[in-house]
């Protein structure tokens, strides 16, 4: 039968001593001896793992600004400064070699360019019959139909879509009573996109819709001289074509100038002098002189002016990157100092007080801090030091004069260099080109298709032979590694015995796998070479190793945090289950004290029963 427990029940029987209030009592005591300190526990855990997040965030933050300055990309960075008619304007990437450099330039490349006559609108059709004419550049023919519907506007499409944008075609208002002019001119600049006009004299076997001779194109006012025969010359499409030539302004009679069109500008290429050396390019933005430099051509020189460049060590940043440095360090300090200190006078710890991943932390990098280099070198020659305090101070005046003064030594003392030691895999023997080469090669877990026939042919079909086809076969293995998705640092080659070279590259490794018979066929056999990447030298590289070992993927802090983390799932475990343990035990108790208290209620009854029976005899004797 089912005991009701209710609260306002229990303790009816028993004259309110089996009641809620002292079950309520006893558990309380109860969770205060077996709960409350694990609750205390999980309390100073999560805070110990709040804390430590701050920490391990400023050690990062610490990290990354002596990465900044172990790094050799702080000191690769250079400065590109330019002094004299500044025709020409520097850009240089990281990296490249100080050097100076005399430049004067004589031509800027530019586009061929070409305005026709003035129209009174865009949607005006521009011929009166149906036509075809051609436009060159590049050494491409491009065919543009048309008809006697066609409007400017449509006109300036048809030479965008035919000309595969090489050529492009746009209508400018220019204002007045026939405000409208197409612009058609080359889309690169340099001499070898000149444009060039054809009549086509026969559409036979080409694809020209239409035929034009050298006065269609007055339709946009441009007059060329008078054509001659060109003997049947032929367009790339196949059309009789003849090739045209713009007249010359001063060509032009009197009638043909009054709305003529005009070449704006002549394609050609720039030409300029670099150290007195003639160069040309096709453009007048140039970044294959020297790699890593770019130079844009700006205007032309004047007979004796030239620009001077200096390309030297770029310092931008680093006085920056120090200060960073300093104020990460000392942030850090100052956060471990107040997590780790204890009052004897008022008993209040840090939360960390005692805890050893934590106070170690000051005396490993102070260790470093107060080193010296091989050199005989200290943070206190570049104006760091540390005070009583254990925070460090910068003398700004100290630290600039030694980066402006001297810079070798500010980078051997901060700088790391890395070396690599990379593998070669070397094929046993020649590959025998005489049978079909087809398998399959895994070079570092990526699977290459190698499929060469035997009879090999080249790209119009035509089967090679002797030395010819052992060239091409080398050629098409050494390209299916090359172009294997996924295979980085990793270069193929043939040595002068004919044997296959693999070699690594960035101190990457190298692991061939494959069908035995198939490798042997390459000269292979499965085997792994370790290449190896090694960080060397400068005196800050103790100290990022020594965070490496704090906040690294196995260093000290990062074991500490998970170990607080396991803890935590522990004790949240431990707390539940007597939290569980305690609301069975008191479930428990109030069923049986509703038992009691229903008893005693009987007993009571029972007695009182008694009482007065006797009471009622004692009354009857009287």
């Amino acid at each position: 039968m089912a005991i009701n427990t209710e609260k306002s029940q229990l303790g009816v029987g028993s004259g309110n001593i089996l009641s809620w209030d002292t079950i309520d009592k006893l558990k309380e005591a109860d969770t205060k001896a077996m709960v409350k300190p694990l609750e205390t526990k999980i309390q100073d855990n999560l805070t110990k793992q709040k804390d430590l997040t701050a920490i391990t965030t400023l050690l990062s933050t610490f990290k990354g600004s002596v990465s900044n300055l172990t790094g050799d990309n702080t000191y690769l960075k250079r400065d590109a400064n330019a002094t004299g008619s500044n025709s020409v304007s520097v850009s240089v990437s990281a990296g490249v070699a100080e050097q100076n450099m005399n430049l004067s330039v004589q031509q800027l490349a530019s586009q061929d360019s070409f305005q026709s006559k003035t129209f009174g609108s865009r949607t005006e059709s521009v011929f009166d019959t149906d036509v075809s004419f051609g436009i060159s550049i590049g050494g491409k023919d491009y065919v543009i139909n048309a008809d006697s519907t066609t409007t400017l506007e449509q006109l300036a499409e048809k030479i965008n879509e035919a000309t595969e944008g090489k050529v492009q075609a746009k209508i400018l208002n220019v204002g007045g009573d026939e405000p409208f002019r197409m612009i058609i001119q080359s889309a690169q600049t340099g001499e070898a996109n000149k444009i060039d006009f054809y009549s086509i004299q026969s559409t036979t076997g080409g694809s020209a819709t239409n035929t034009s001779d050298d006065s269609t194109l007055k339709a946009l006012g441009f007059y060329f001289d008078k054509a001659t025969a060109s003997n049947g010359a032929t367009d790339s499409h196949g059309n009789t074509i003849m090739r045209l030539t713009l007249k010359q302004p001063d060509k032009l009679s009197e009638d043909e100038k009054k709305n003529a069109g005009s070449q704006i500008s002549t394609a050609q290429d720039a030409k300029f002098k670099y150290n007195g050396i003639d160069i040309t390019r096709s453009s007048n933005t140039i970044d294959d002189l020297i790699l890593g430099v770019n130079l844009t051509l700006n205007k032309v020189d004047k007979d004796g002016e030239t620009t001077n460049v200096n390309i030297t060590q770029s310092t931008e940043g680093i006085m920056e990157d120090i200060k960073a440095m300093v104020e990460s360090y000392n942030s850090l300090m100052n956060n471990i100092n107040e997590a780790t200190k204890y009052d004897s006078e008022t008993g209040l710890a840090g939360t960390f007080q005692g805890v050893r991943e934590i106070t170690s932390i000051t005396t490993e990098l102070n260790k470093i801090i107060n080193g010296v280099s091989k050199d005989g070198k200290s943070l206190a020659d570049f104006g760091i030091t540390l005070t009583k305090d254990g925070l460090l101070t910068l003398d700004s005046s100290i630290l600039n004069d030694m980066i402006n003064t001297k810079f070798d030594e500010f980078k051997n003392f901060f700088s790391s260099e890395t070396k690599f030691t990379n593998v070669t895999a070397v094929g046993d023997k020649k590959i025998e080109w005489s049978d079909d080469i087809k398998g399959k090669l895994t070079i570092n877990g990526v699977e290459i298709d190698i499929n060469i026939e035997k009879d090999f042919t080249d790209k119009d079909g035509k089967t090679l032979t002797n030395g010819e086809a052992e060239k091409a076969k080398k050629n098409a293995l050494l390209k299916a590694i090359a172009n294997a998705s996924g295979l980085s640092d990793i270069s193929a080659s043939f040595d002068k015995d004919g044997k296959l070279v693999l070699k690594g590259s960035g101190g990457t490794d190298i692991e061939i796998k494959g069908e035995s018979n198939f490798l042997t066929k390459l000269g292979l056999k499965e085997q792994k070479l370790d290449g190896k990447t090694e960080i060397i030298g400068g005196f800050f590289k103790g100290l990022n190793d020594t965070l490496n070992g704090l906040i690294g993927s196995e260093g000290s802090l990062t074991a500490y945090e998970e170990s607080l983390t396991s803890s935590h799932k522990s004790l949240t475990a431990s707390k539940e289950q007597r939290q569980k343990e305690l609301d069975a035990k008191y479930t428990t108790m109030a069923e049986k004290w509703s038992q009691y208290d229903t008893i005693i209620a009987k007993l009571e009854a029972q007695m009182n029963t008694v009482n007065s029976m006797i009471e009622a005899a004692n009354n009857a004797n009287k």
